[in-house]
């Protein structure tokens, strides 16, 4: 597994920035390939995101946003499928990344987070009626593909967790970084956080825009979104 991240350090390190920073909503832009798919919202090489998956986490998002105070008329909702596809996208290439480095989540793992959830209890205890119960009035799902997406997402948890352990700013490429825009080291100690902050956003965007045409050479992205 380490010989595989090592080996692919760079493709790795700009996927995982790509999921936070949301840059993956290329949607329309050369990135992605349009056509028509009727029960598909998405393609990540073999494996499909469906507009099902699509419209559920849009509505949950547009929920809380309603919840807010915030009005969500169709422009609005718009954006917001266009933005949650970008994440579930993301997740996916995370997911598909953690299966091929060898990461694994058990199903003791995914277990002990449905067994002490709170959203799942009765009297203080887990409860398989309310767990049923749960996932069929508020995500419609059944419990077989709550525990695959519940898996999923903690597969590109755990492969975003062995990513920044690889990749930080060291104390000298910081201090170089700074004496090469500053002239000098002058007020280093004092300016150091923010600077740090900025110097690690722009090595993210200068690795994301080199991840669409790298990644896109090695796992087709295709993307059948309607407007």
């Amino acid at each position: 597994m380490i010989s595989f991240l090592i080996k692919h350090k760079k493709i790795i390190l700009i996927i995982t920035l790509a999921f936070f920073l949301g840059s993956i909503v290329y949607l329309g832009a050369d990135a992605y390939r349009r056509g028509n798919f009727s029960s598909t919202a998405a393609k990540v090489g073999s494996e499909d995101i469906t507009y099902r998956q699509l419209y559920r986490v849009s509505e949950d998002r547009a929920r809380a946003l309603r919840n807010q105070g915030i009005d969500v008329d169709e422009d609005m909702m718009k954006y917001l499928r266009q933005q949650m596809l970008a994440a579930l996208i993301s997740e996916e290439v995370l997911n598909q990344a953690a299966n091929k480095a060898g990461l694994a989540v058990s199903d003791y793992e995914v277990a002990y987070d449905i067994k002490t959830s709170p959203f799942f209890t009765q009297n203080g205890y887990f409860s398989k009626t309310a767990y049923e119960y749960a996932l069929k009035r508020t995500l419609g799902l059944t419990p077989a593909e709550f525990e695959t997406q519940l898996r999923k997402g903690k597969m590109a948890d755990r492969f975003r967790g062995v990513l920044y352990s690889f990749y930080k700013l060291t104390p000298e490429e910081i201090k170089y970084a700074y004496k090469t825009q500053h002239g000098s080291m002058k007020n280093f100690d004092k300016n150091r956080a923010d600077f740090a902050a900025q110097l690690m956003e722009t090595k993210m965007e200068t690795a994301q825009r080199a991840f669409f045409d790298q990644f896109n050479n090695e796992v087709e992205i295709k993307t059948f979104l309607q407007d």
